[in-house]
């Protein structure tokens, strides 16, 4: 029943605030149960107020029944504190329940998003509104939903009860709240406008904070400190002023809550008082209907409150709830096999998103397996790009890869990913320890001390890592970024990640940044034991390293136009020439 409706459902975030709600279903339902019983309890409070003021004023009634009265007040005031407290306690817990779970599934989400989507966003300002959409649903949860029911319920009882007792009175109370009800409409149509507005900008001013601190050692070397703080201070202060103005409609609010129910609550006991005199209501009546009206006022305010924090949060989960609606890559469809072969490039065409430029233009090539492939061209003419198609980072526009005659796509996405290894110019290395670090090639090795050290010693890395600058040996923190490590450290660190995966196609992006002699010996050593039985491609900087491959490719303008040996290029005197004449290889 519950997945009809919800299936009828358009709003997004309505449907992703259900869909957790309903994880927790059975503790929910428990504290419901504890919840509504309290509230029940609760409607009776102010009856026995007016039964003992009745007794008390009639002098007939034997003390004994007061007394018992008394106690029976008193009982169920204790058992309904009971019922707030254990639901408020047992509504924390599973507000944080549905807080871990979808704070955890968006990140796991995230991960899995292609790279197609990742390099169109601000990492930060995505992260951002994850976390804001758990703590929000987390937050209702607990201050809303649980006592949602309970106050409605309080409400019904009230003023069935103050109707029951004298329904003139009730229909005062009753307009009251209408009255107040309208008042309030407006302005919260405002408020979720502004917060709509605000969940952008904030979004925007946390990716924007997440890409200074991200290039903290750019803004310090170009001392644009100041510039930086400024746009930051920018972006929060368009947001600050947006909440400013929420909040005044929020005490607007507020005071037409204290002027109306006030008023209305002055005018009712007025009303009730000359009741009273002319015999329509007895004193003990007159008194239940008082605190019935306390009964009515309090959960009602509370409900617009809850009902404002409600429109609030669905303006936040909307969004997550778009960003949860992204397509992941696919990790589970396809063969898992290790596989072998050449790679072909048939008629490649990529292009990114469906209006964006060619980046690739009718690519065609054949690389035979164990063979290491040097692409070389200007910066910008793809060569990057071509090779992130071979692990599917992005989908083609047109045409096909294939390894072994099989088409990439039929591969399965983590068996193809798990037999490539990549080895960038710039190791982006995590804060935590050089072992981990070398592990994250192969994680399930991460306890496996001997096969690490072992990819250490023939990466030339072991030497480094248990010398007098590294106290902590394999357990050295690296740093932000891998900020402690040297180029040429970190170059060696990546082949002992590349060696621990024992990949089946190794993807090499050398290193252009100038290392000292000693680090380039080492580092070229390691290379060379690294390419070894594995087919290699080699976005080439060096000449000396384009001389050494089986083929040379040669791009330009997103096409390739050349493909020979170094001498054999040479002596067509064309675009590789130009490159060699022009000294856009390092020595």
């Amino acid at each position: 029943m519950l997945e009809k409706i919800v299936s009828r459902i358009e709003n997004p975030g309505i449907k992703l605030i259900i869909k957790y709600i309903q994880a927790e279903g059975k503790q929910i339902k428990k504290v419901f149960a504890i919840a509504v019983f309290g509230s029940v309890l609760g409607a009776f409070v102010p009856l026995v107020y007016g039964k003992v003021i009745r007794m008390a004023g009639d002098g007939t009634s034997a003390i004994e029944h007061i007394l018992l009265l008394v106690l029976m007040w008193m009982t169920i005031d204790q058992v309904r504190n009971w019922t707030t407290r254990y639901s408020d306690r047992q509504g924390v817990y599973a507000s944080w329940n549905i807080d871990y779970n979808l704070f955890m599934g968006s990140l796991a989400h995230l991960i899995r998003l292609p790279m197609s989507y990742l390099s169109e966003q601000r990492l930060g300002k995505t992260v951002q509104r994850v976390e804001r959409g758990a703590d929000s649903l987390g937050r209702m949860v607990r201050d809303v939903l649980f006592s949602l029911v309970p106050h409605f319920l309080s409400l019904v009882f009230s003023f069935a009860l103050m109707f029951w007792i004298q329904w003139q009175l009730g229909i005062l109370v009753l307009l009251t709240v209408v009255f107040y009800t309208l008042a309030m409409t407006s302005s919260n149509k405002k408020i979720v406008a502004l917060n709509r507005e605000n969940r952008k900008i904030w979004e925007a001013a946390w990716g924007h904070m997440w890409d200074v601190t991200a290039n903290v050692k750019a803004v310090k070397a170009n001392t644009n400190e100041g510039f930086e703080i400024k746009r930051i201070e920018a972006n929060f202060e368009k947001c600050y002023s947006n909440e400013r103005r929420a909040q005044n409609l929020r005490n607007k609010i507020q005071t037409y809550e204290h002027l109306i129910f006030g008023g209305g609550s002055v005018f009712t006991l007025a009303s009730g008082a000359l009741m009273l005199r002319w015999g329509m209501i007895d004193a003990g009546g007159l008194f239940s209907f008082l605190g019935y009206i306390q009964l009515a006022y309090t959960p009602f305010s509370r409900l617009a409150h809850n009902w404002r924090f409600v429109l609030e949060t669905l303006v936040i989960e909307e969004r997550v709830a778009k960003f949860l609606d992204e397509k992941e890559e696919d990790y589970e469809s396809g063969e898992r096999m290790r596989f072998t072969g050449d790679i072909e490039f048939d008629d490649v065409t990529f292009r990114y998103g469906e209006s964006g430029n060619e980046i690739l233009k009718n690519i065609n090539l054949t690389v035979k397996e164990d063979e290491t492939v040097a692409i070389v061209g200007e910066s910008g003419v793809g060569k990057t790009t071509l090779i992130d198609l071979i692990s599917r980072y992005y989908s083609l526009t047109k045409g096909k890869i294939t390894i072994g005659g099989k088409d990439i796509r039929e591969w399965n996405l983590d068996s193809l990913r798990s037999q490539i290894a990549v080895v960038p110019q710039d190791l982006s290395l995590f804060n935590d320890t050089i072992k981990l670090n070398i592990a994250y090639g192969n994680i399930e090795r991460i306890t496996d001390d001997s096969a690490i050290k072992d990819v250490a010693r023939a990466s030339y890395a072991h030497n480094f890592i248990t010398g007098e600058g590294f106290v902590n040996g394999y357990d050295q923190i690296v740093g932000e970024r891998g900020v402690k490590l040297s180029a040429g450290q970190k170059q060696r660190v990546a082949i002992a990640r590349a060696l621990l995966r024992d990949p089946k196609i190794l993807i090499l992006d050398e290193a252009t940044s100038a290392l000292d002699s000693e680090s380039e010996m080492y580092v070229q050593q390691a290379l060379e034991a690294l390419i070894k039985s594995r087919t290699t491609f080699i976005i080439a900087h060096r000449l000396s390293t384009v001389k050494k491959a089986d083929k040379i490719v040669v791009m330009h303008d997103g096409s390739i136009v050349e493909i020979g040996k170094h001498d054999e290029l040479i002596a067509r005197n064309g675009i590789y020439k130009k490159l060699v004449d022009l000294q856009s290889f390092q020595a």
